[in-house]
Protein backbone atom coordinates (compact mmCIF):
# COMPACT_ATOMS: atom_id res chain seq x y z
CA UNK A 1 0.00 0.00 0.00
CA UNK A 2 2.76 2.33 1.25
CA UNK A 3 4.89 1.20 -2.00
CA UNK A 4 1.77 2.36 -4.22
CA UNK A 5 1.84 5.86 -2.54
CA UNK A 6 4.99 6.30 -2.78
CA UNK A 7 5.40 5.45 -6.71
CA UNK A 8 2.27 7.92 -7.22
CA UNK A 9 4.01 10.49 -5.02
CA UNK A 10 7.23 10.47 -7.40
CA UNK A 11 5.41 10.41 -10.54
CA UNK A 12 2.95 13.37 -9.66
CA UNK A 13 4.12 17.33 -9.80
CA UNK A 14 3.99 18.97 -6.42
CA UNK A 15 1.65 21.35 -8.25
CA UNK A 16 -0.97 19.07 -9.25
CA UNK A 17 -0.95 16.78 -5.99
CA UNK A 18 -1.74 20.82 -4.46
CA UNK A 19 -4.29 20.83 -6.91
CA UNK A 20 -5.49 17.20 -6.58
CA UNK A 21 -6.16 17.94 -2.74
CA UNK A 22 -7.61 21.60 -3.20
CA UNK A 23 -10.37 20.01 -5.65
CA UNK A 24 -11.02 16.96 -3.66
CA UNK A 25 -11.56 18.59 -0.42
CA UNK A 26 -13.40 21.32 -2.24
CA UNK A 27 -15.78 18.51 -3.82
CA UNK A 28 -16.08 17.31 -0.29
CA UNK A 29 -17.42 20.20 1.05
CA UNK A 30 -19.61 20.63 -1.27
CA UNK A 31 -20.85 17.57 -1.28
CA UNK A 32 -21.94 17.74 2.61
CA UNK A 33 -23.13 21.00 2.22
CA UNK A 34 -25.60 19.51 -0.94
CA UNK A 35 -26.28 16.55 1.75
CA UNK A 36 -27.22 18.88 4.36
CA UNK A 37 -29.56 21.34 2.57
CA UNK A 38 -31.29 18.27 0.68
CA UNK A 39 -31.76 16.92 4.30
CA UNK A 40 -33.33 20.12 5.67
CA UNK A 41 -35.61 20.61 2.67
CA UNK A 42 -36.47 16.63 3.02
CA UNK A 43 -36.97 16.85 6.54
CA UNK A 44 -39.13 20.41 6.30
CA UNK A 45 -41.50 18.30 3.45
CA UNK A 46 -41.88 15.41 5.14
CA UNK A 47 -42.69 16.72 9.06
CA UNK A 48 -45.20 19.71 7.09
CA UNK A 49 -48.27 19.91 9.42
CA UNK A 50 -51.29 20.68 8.50
CA UNK A 51 -53.38 23.83 10.09
CA UNK A 52 -55.15 22.38 13.69
CA UNK A 53 -56.98 24.94 15.11
CA UNK A 54 -55.60 24.68 19.13
CA UNK A 55 -57.04 26.39 22.28
CA UNK A 56 -55.74 30.17 22.43
CA UNK A 57 -57.98 32.81 23.69
CA UNK A 58 -56.73 36.57 24.24
CA UNK A 59 -54.61 37.59 27.42
CA UNK A 60 -55.56 41.21 28.89
CA UNK A 61 -52.64 43.38 28.56
CA UNK A 62 -50.45 43.64 31.89
CA UNK A 63 -48.92 46.94 33.51
CA UNK A 64 -45.57 46.24 35.16
CA UNK A 65 -43.37 48.64 36.68
CA UNK A 66 -44.56 51.93 34.34
CA UNK A 67 -44.36 48.95 31.34
CA UNK A 68 -47.00 47.20 28.91
CA UNK A 69 -46.56 44.13 28.63
CA UNK A 70 -48.61 42.08 26.41
CA UNK A 71 -48.57 38.40 26.07
CA UNK A 72 -48.89 36.85 22.07
CA UNK A 73 -49.90 32.92 22.31
CA UNK A 74 -50.59 33.11 18.13
CA UNK A 75 -48.71 33.57 15.72
CA UNK A 76 -51.42 35.10 13.09
CA UNK A 77 -52.85 37.73 15.57
CA UNK A 78 -48.99 38.52 16.57
CA UNK A 79 -47.67 39.06 13.20
CA UNK A 80 -50.55 41.08 12.32
CA UNK A 81 -49.60 42.90 15.39
CA UNK A 82 -46.19 43.28 13.93
CA UNK A 83 -46.79 44.68 11.13
CA UNK A 84 -49.45 47.60 12.10
CA UNK A 85 -46.45 48.98 14.59
CA UNK A 86 -43.89 48.85 11.55
CA UNK A 87 -46.36 50.38 9.90
CA UNK A 88 -46.23 53.54 12.18
CA UNK A 89 -42.39 53.09 12.79
CA UNK A 90 -41.37 57.24 12.43
CA UNK A 91 -37.54 56.46 13.08
CA UNK A 92 -36.05 53.05 13.24
CA UNK A 93 -36.95 49.69 12.75
CA UNK A 94 -34.87 46.65 14.18
CA UNK A 95 -35.84 43.20 12.96
CA UNK A 96 -34.08 39.79 13.98
CA UNK A 97 -34.92 36.47 13.56
CA UNK A 98 -33.43 32.86 13.36
CA UNK A 99 -35.89 31.39 10.49
CA UNK A 100 -37.21 33.98 7.75
CA UNK A 101 -39.47 32.25 5.03
CA UNK A 102 -40.04 33.35 1.77
CA UNK A 103 -43.63 32.42 1.97
CA UNK A 104 -46.66 34.74 2.14
CA UNK A 105 -45.89 35.95 5.40
CA UNK A 106 -42.25 36.42 4.83
CA UNK A 107 -43.38 38.39 1.70
CA UNK A 108 -45.69 40.54 3.90
CA UNK A 109 -42.90 41.35 5.93
CA UNK A 110 -40.48 42.39 2.97
CA UNK A 111 -42.94 44.40 1.54
CA UNK A 112 -43.50 46.48 5.03
CA UNK A 113 -40.17 46.77 5.68
CA UNK A 114 -39.51 48.20 2.24
CA UNK A 115 -41.92 50.62 2.25
CA UNK A 116 -40.99 52.32 5.37
CA UNK A 117 -37.43 51.94 4.36
CA UNK A 118 -38.44 54.34 1.16
CA UNK A 119 -40.17 56.92 3.41
CA UNK A 120 -36.97 57.35 5.31
CA UNK A 121 -37.23 55.05 7.98
CA UNK A 122 -33.91 53.53 9.15
CA UNK A 123 -34.50 50.01 8.68
CA UNK A 124 -32.05 47.61 10.26
CA UNK A 125 -33.03 43.33 9.04
CA UNK A 126 -30.76 39.97 10.66
CA UNK A 127 -31.40 37.05 10.05
CA UNK A 128 -29.10 33.52 11.00
CA UNK A 129 -27.13 31.96 8.14
CA UNK A 130 -28.28 28.36 8.99
CA UNK A 131 -31.79 28.72 10.45
CA UNK A 132 -32.66 30.28 7.42
CA UNK A 133 -30.26 28.29 4.62
CA UNK A 134 -33.23 27.40 2.59
CA UNK A 135 -34.53 30.43 1.60
CA UNK A 136 -34.27 30.97 -2.01
CA UNK A 137 -32.06 33.01 -3.36
CA UNK A 138 -34.42 35.59 -5.08
CA UNK A 139 -35.62 36.33 -1.32
CA UNK A 140 -32.45 37.04 -0.60
CA UNK A 141 -32.22 40.20 -2.46
CA UNK A 142 -33.45 43.77 -0.74
CA UNK A 143 -32.92 46.98 -2.23
CA UNK A 144 -29.91 49.13 -0.64
CA UNK A 145 -32.27 51.52 1.30
CA UNK A 146 -33.19 48.03 3.51
CA UNK A 147 -29.95 47.33 5.70
CA UNK A 148 -29.59 43.35 6.05
CA UNK A 149 -27.02 40.88 7.43
CA UNK A 150 -26.53 37.21 7.73
CA UNK A 151 -25.32 35.92 10.91
CA UNK A 152 -23.31 32.95 11.02
CA UNK A 153 -23.85 32.18 7.55
CA UNK A 154 -21.55 29.28 6.11
CA UNK A 155 -19.48 31.35 3.66
CA UNK A 156 -16.85 29.42 2.99
CA UNK A 157 -15.79 25.09 2.68
CA UNK A 158 -13.55 25.87 5.40
CA UNK A 159 -16.27 27.64 7.86
CA UNK A 160 -16.62 24.17 9.87
CA UNK A 161 -12.95 25.20 10.77
CA UNK A 162 -14.43 28.58 12.49
CA UNK A 163 -15.63 27.92 16.09
CA UNK A 164 -18.47 30.72 15.51
CA UNK A 165 -19.94 28.67 12.47
CA UNK A 166 -21.76 26.38 15.26
CA UNK A 167 -22.98 29.48 17.08
CA UNK A 168 -26.91 30.09 15.83
CA UNK A 169 -28.21 33.35 15.98
CA UNK A 170 -31.69 31.94 17.55
CA UNK A 171 -32.85 35.34 18.97
CA UNK A 172 -36.47 36.78 17.79
CA UNK A 173 -36.31 40.59 17.86
CA UNK A 174 -38.52 43.56 16.97
CA UNK A 175 -38.23 47.25 18.10
CA UNK A 176 -39.99 50.21 16.29
CA UNK A 177 -38.36 53.28 17.43
CA UNK A 178 -37.13 52.39 20.53
CA UNK A 179 -40.36 52.35 22.94
CA UNK A 180 -42.12 49.11 21.24
CA UNK A 181 -40.41 45.43 21.40
CA UNK A 182 -41.21 41.90 21.05
CA UNK A 183 -39.32 39.24 21.92
CA UNK A 184 -40.23 35.42 22.17
CA UNK A 185 -40.01 32.15 19.88
CA UNK A 186 -41.66 32.56 16.97
CA UNK A 187 -40.06 32.55 13.72
CA UNK A 188 -41.78 34.50 10.41
CA UNK A 189 -43.46 32.03 8.36
CA UNK A 190 -47.59 30.84 7.56
CA UNK A 191 -46.28 27.85 9.63
CA UNK A 192 -45.90 29.55 12.82
CA UNK A 193 -48.84 32.01 12.11
CA UNK A 194 -51.15 29.25 12.02
CA UNK A 195 -50.05 25.55 12.71
CA UNK A 196 -47.47 26.00 15.75
CA UNK A 197 -48.41 26.86 19.08
CA UNK A 198 -46.07 29.60 20.44
CA UNK A 199 -45.48 32.80 22.59
CA UNK A 200 -44.76 36.50 22.18
CA UNK A 201 -44.32 39.14 24.11
CA UNK A 202 -44.84 43.06 23.18
CA UNK A 203 -43.09 45.21 25.57
CA UNK A 204 -44.73 49.17 25.45
CA UNK A 205 -41.99 51.15 27.28
CA UNK A 206 -38.43 52.05 28.29
CA UNK A 207 -37.59 48.39 28.51
CA UNK A 208 -37.99 48.12 24.18
CA UNK A 209 -35.07 50.01 24.86
CA UNK A 210 -32.73 47.28 26.41
CA UNK A 211 -34.00 45.23 23.46
CA UNK A 212 -32.87 47.43 20.88
CA UNK A 213 -29.42 47.64 22.78
CA UNK A 214 -29.54 43.52 22.44
CA UNK A 215 -29.46 44.28 18.89
CA UNK A 216 -27.43 46.77 18.35
CA UNK A 217 -24.35 45.39 20.39
CA UNK A 218 -24.56 42.22 18.17
CA UNK A 219 -25.11 44.27 14.85
CA UNK A 220 -21.77 46.64 15.74
CA UNK A 221 -20.06 43.29 16.37
CA UNK A 222 -20.81 41.89 13.12
CA UNK A 223 -19.77 45.58 11.88
CA UNK A 224 -17.11 46.54 13.76
CA UNK A 225 -14.63 47.22 10.57
CA UNK A 226 -17.65 48.91 8.44
CA UNK A 227 -18.21 52.04 11.00
CA UNK A 228 -20.69 53.10 8.34
CA UNK A 229 -22.91 50.23 9.55
CA UNK A 230 -22.74 50.78 13.02
CA UNK A 231 -25.32 51.74 14.90
CA UNK A 232 -25.12 54.35 17.91
CA UNK A 233 -28.02 54.99 20.15
CA UNK A 234 -28.16 57.62 22.99
CA UNK A 235 -29.00 55.49 25.88
CA UNK A 236 -27.70 52.55 28.15
CA UNK A 237 -28.91 49.54 30.25
CA UNK A 238 -31.18 50.08 33.13
CA UNK A 239 -29.37 48.43 35.77
CA UNK A 240 -31.22 49.31 38.72
CA UNK A 241 -31.46 46.57 41.31
CA UNK A 242 -34.75 46.67 42.25
CA UNK A 243 -36.66 45.81 38.46
CA UNK A 244 -40.06 44.01 38.00
CA UNK A 245 -38.48 43.04 34.30
CA UNK A 246 -35.12 41.71 33.33
CA UNK A 247 -33.75 41.36 30.05
CA UNK A 248 -31.15 38.31 29.95
CA UNK A 249 -29.14 37.26 26.93
CA UNK A 250 -26.66 33.92 26.77
CA UNK A 251 -23.84 35.03 24.88
CA UNK A 252 -21.46 32.60 23.65
CA UNK A 253 -18.74 34.53 22.93
CA UNK A 254 -17.86 34.24 27.02
CA UNK A 255 -16.98 31.00 26.92
CA UNK A 256 -16.00 30.70 30.56
CA UNK A 257 -18.89 33.59 31.66
CA UNK A 258 -22.09 33.30 33.31
CA UNK A 259 -25.10 32.32 30.62
CA UNK A 260 -27.60 34.30 32.47
CA UNK A 261 -30.70 32.89 31.02
CA UNK A 262 -29.80 28.98 32.31
CA UNK A 263 -28.77 30.74 35.47
CA UNK A 264 -31.93 32.83 36.06
CA UNK A 265 -33.71 29.41 35.47
CA UNK A 266 -31.48 27.85 37.95
CA UNK A 267 -31.84 30.33 40.79
CA UNK A 268 -35.89 29.83 40.05
CA UNK A 269 -36.01 26.35 40.59
CA UNK A 270 -33.36 26.26 43.63
CA UNK A 271 -35.98 28.92 45.39
CA UNK A 272 -39.62 27.17 44.43
CA UNK A 273 -41.62 26.55 47.05
CA UNK A 274 -44.97 26.02 45.75
CA UNK A 275 -45.39 25.03 42.12
CA UNK A 276 -42.88 25.38 38.78
CA UNK A 277 -45.05 25.20 35.30
CA UNK A 278 -42.86 24.93 32.36
CA UNK A 279 -43.26 24.69 28.70
CA UNK A 280 -40.42 24.15 26.36
CA UNK A 281 -39.82 22.03 22.80
CA UNK A 282 -36.70 20.68 23.20
CA UNK A 283 -36.33 19.40 26.99
CA UNK A 284 -32.33 18.24 27.40
CA UNK A 285 -31.71 20.13 30.64
CA UNK A 286 -27.66 19.46 32.31
CA UNK A 287 -27.06 17.93 35.30
CA UNK A 288 -27.38 21.29 37.17
CA UNK A 289 -30.85 21.96 36.05
CA UNK A 290 -31.89 18.80 36.57
CA UNK A 291 -30.11 18.36 40.03
CA UNK A 292 -32.15 21.25 40.66
CA UNK A 293 -35.91 20.35 39.58
CA UNK A 294 -35.10 17.41 41.76
CA UNK A 295 -34.98 18.77 44.68
CA UNK A 296 -37.57 21.21 44.11
CA UNK A 297 -40.11 17.90 43.81
CA UNK A 298 -37.96 16.57 47.33
CA UNK A 299 -39.45 20.23 49.06
CA UNK A 300 -42.63 18.94 47.76
CA UNK A 301 -43.08 21.43 44.94
CA UNK A 302 -45.26 20.58 41.95
CA UNK A 303 -43.81 20.63 38.79
CA UNK A 304 -45.34 21.01 35.14
CA UNK A 305 -43.89 20.42 32.11
CA UNK A 306 -45.64 20.77 28.80
CA UNK A 307 -43.91 19.28 25.67
CA UNK A 308 -44.85 18.51 21.69
CA UNK A 309 -45.90 14.72 21.90
CA UNK A 310 -43.92 14.58 18.58
CA UNK A 311 -41.57 17.93 17.90
CA UNK A 312 -39.82 18.66 14.63
CA UNK A 313 -36.59 17.30 15.87
CA UNK A 314 -36.88 13.26 16.18
CA UNK A 315 -33.12 12.98 17.48
CA UNK A 316 -34.51 15.42 20.06
CA UNK A 317 -37.50 13.22 21.40
CA UNK A 318 -35.46 10.28 21.56
CA UNK A 319 -32.72 11.70 23.22
CA UNK A 320 -34.86 13.97 26.12
CA UNK A 321 -37.13 10.44 27.21
CA UNK A 322 -34.53 9.26 29.71
CA UNK A 323 -35.25 12.84 31.65
CA UNK A 324 -39.26 12.46 31.08
CA UNK A 325 -39.01 8.82 32.98
CA UNK A 326 -36.85 9.99 35.65
CA UNK A 327 -38.90 13.21 36.41
CA UNK A 328 -42.36 11.22 36.34
CA UNK A 329 -40.64 8.67 38.88
CA UNK A 330 -39.94 11.31 40.99
CA UNK A 331 -43.41 12.93 41.37
CA UNK A 332 -43.04 15.57 37.95
CA UNK A 333 -46.38 15.90 35.80
CA UNK A 334 -45.50 15.55 32.19
CA UNK A 335 -48.16 16.73 29.56
CA UNK A 336 -47.50 16.07 25.76
CA UNK A 337 -48.66 18.78 23.36
CA UNK A 338 -51.32 16.67 20.71
CA UNK A 339 -51.46 17.09 16.88
CA UNK A 340 -49.00 19.74 16.23
CA UNK A 341 -45.71 21.36 17.42
CA UNK A 342 -45.38 23.69 20.68
CA UNK A 343 -42.76 25.60 20.63
CA UNK A 344 -43.30 28.44 23.44
CA UNK A 345 -40.12 28.70 25.68
CA UNK A 346 -41.64 29.84 28.82
CA UNK A 347 -41.92 29.54 32.70
CA UNK A 348 -43.86 30.31 35.75
CA UNK A 349 -42.64 29.70 38.91
CA UNK A 350 -44.77 30.34 42.47
CA UNK A 351 -47.61 32.85 40.76
CA UNK A 352 -44.83 35.45 40.71
CA UNK A 353 -41.75 34.91 38.81
CA UNK A 354 -42.31 34.22 35.11
CA UNK A 355 -40.32 34.53 31.67
CA UNK A 356 -40.84 34.33 27.93
CA UNK A 357 -38.20 34.34 25.27
CA UNK A 358 -36.42 32.05 22.68
CA UNK A 359 -34.23 30.02 24.84
CA UNK A 360 -34.81 26.68 25.08
CA UNK A 361 -33.03 23.95 28.15
CA UNK A 362 -31.19 22.63 26.04
CA UNK A 363 -27.31 22.71 25.85
CA UNK A 364 -27.37 24.31 22.45
CA UNK A 365 -29.36 27.24 24.10
CA UNK A 366 -25.93 27.94 25.81
CA UNK A 367 -23.49 28.39 23.12
CA UNK A 368 -26.07 29.98 21.13
CA UNK A 369 -27.42 33.65 21.35
CA UNK A 370 -30.63 33.99 22.83
CA UNK A 371 -33.08 36.25 24.68
CA UNK A 372 -35.57 36.25 27.29
CA UNK A 373 -37.39 38.90 29.60
CA UNK A 374 -38.26 37.62 33.08
CA UNK A 375 -40.96 39.67 35.13
CA UNK A 376 -41.51 39.63 38.70
CA UNK A 377 -44.81 40.50 38.92
CA UNK A 378 -48.06 38.26 40.08
CA UNK A 379 -50.57 39.86 37.41
CA UNK A 380 -48.49 38.75 34.94
CA UNK A 381 -47.47 35.34 36.03
CA UNK A 382 -51.27 34.84 36.62
CA UNK A 383 -51.56 35.64 33.01
CA UNK A 384 -49.15 32.71 32.24
CA UNK A 385 -50.81 30.87 34.35
CA UNK A 386 -54.16 31.31 32.55
CA UNK A 387 -52.32 30.61 29.29
CA UNK A 388 -50.56 27.31 30.33
CA UNK A 389 -54.09 25.76 32.00
CA UNK A 390 -55.38 26.85 28.02
CA UNK A 391 -52.79 24.85 26.58
CA UNK A 392 -53.42 21.64 28.75
CA UNK A 393 -56.37 21.41 27.39
CA UNK A 394 -54.98 20.13 24.41
CA UNK A 395 -52.43 17.72 25.79
CA UNK A 396 -52.78 14.42 27.63
CA UNK A 397 -50.58 13.45 30.97
CA UNK A 398 -47.60 11.14 29.91
CA UNK A 399 -47.96 7.87 32.38
CA UNK A 400 -44.90 5.66 33.13
CA UNK A 401 -45.25 3.58 29.76
CA UNK A 402 -44.79 6.36 27.26
CA UNK A 403 -40.95 6.49 28.30
CA UNK A 404 -40.82 3.05 29.84
CA UNK A 405 -37.97 0.51 29.37
CA UNK A 406 -36.11 1.16 25.74
CA UNK A 407 -35.12 -1.42 23.53
CA UNK A 408 -31.70 -2.13 23.30
CA UNK A 409 -31.76 0.06 19.16
CA UNK A 410 -32.55 2.72 21.14
CA UNK A 411 -30.46 2.67 23.91
CA UNK A 412 -27.58 2.31 21.66
CA UNK A 413 -28.53 5.35 19.73
CA UNK A 414 -28.85 7.00 23.05
CA UNK A 415 -24.90 6.05 23.99
CA UNK A 416 -24.14 7.05 20.01
CA UNK A 417 -25.94 10.55 20.27
CA UNK A 418 -24.83 11.18 24.06
CA UNK A 419 -21.57 12.92 22.72
CA UNK A 420 -23.80 15.41 20.32
CA UNK A 421 -26.36 16.20 22.83
CA UNK A 422 -25.20 19.59 23.16
CA UNK A 423 -25.43 20.55 19.31
CA UNK A 424 -28.47 19.08 18.48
Amino acid sequence: MFAVIRQFLQRVRFAQLLRIVVYSTLGFFATVAALTYAGMAATALIRRRRDFRFPHKPLDPVWVDGERLKIFNYGHVTFKDMLEVIDRAEESIFLETYILKSDIIGQRFKAHLIRKAREGVKVYLAFDGFGSLLMPFGFRRWPREVNVTVYGPLHSYLSFLWLGTYTRYHRKILVVDNKTAYLGGMNLGREYATTWRDTHCRIDGVKAREVALAFVELWNRRHWLLTSKRIVLPFEVDDRPDQKIYIRESKPSRVFGNFTIRDAYLEGFENARSHIMLTNPYFLPDEQLCGALHRALERGVRVDLIVPEKSNHLIVDLLARPFYHELIERGAHIWLYRHTVIHSKTATIDGCLSTIGSANLDGRSQINHEINMFVVNEEFAARMEEMFQDDLKNCREAGPDDFGRPSVVRLAFEYIARPVRSFV
